[in-house]
């Protein structure tokens, strides 16, 4: 089960907590993000402790349309397991990750 928010000012900062296990468990997040209005975008997963294949599509799919919408998407202090898997799946090679909130909001400056 995974908990969310999104908030929004200067940029949209969306905050995961828990395990993506399913496409079930990020449908209200998917459903939540439709509603956005501010493309630029700080995926926070500090209390993110687990992903699966879901939750990667997920996050590019967030990055594709934010590229779209002439924003774009950095994900913000994965912990070692999560960074390991983005180090295997090559998705460090696709989003900017920092490991502070103002690093990842200077990167919109």
């Amino acid at each position: 089960m995974i908990e969310f928010s999104i908030s929004s000012k200067d940029v949209t900062c969306l905050t995961i907590t828990g395990k993506i296990l399913s496409d079930a468990d990020i449908a209200p997040m998917r459903t939540e993000m439709e509603t956005i209005e501010n493309w630029k975008i700080i995926i926070d997963l500090t209390e993110l402790t687990h992903t699966n294949s879901s939750g990667i599509a997920f996050m590019i799919k967030i990055l594709t349309k934010s590229r779209i919408n002439a924003g774009d998407t950095v994900l913000l202090n994965p912990n070692a397991g999560l960074s390991k898997l983005f180090e295997i799946t090559k998705i460090h090679e696709v989003f900017s990750i920092y490991d502070s909130l103002d690093s990842a909001k200077n990167h919109f400056n």
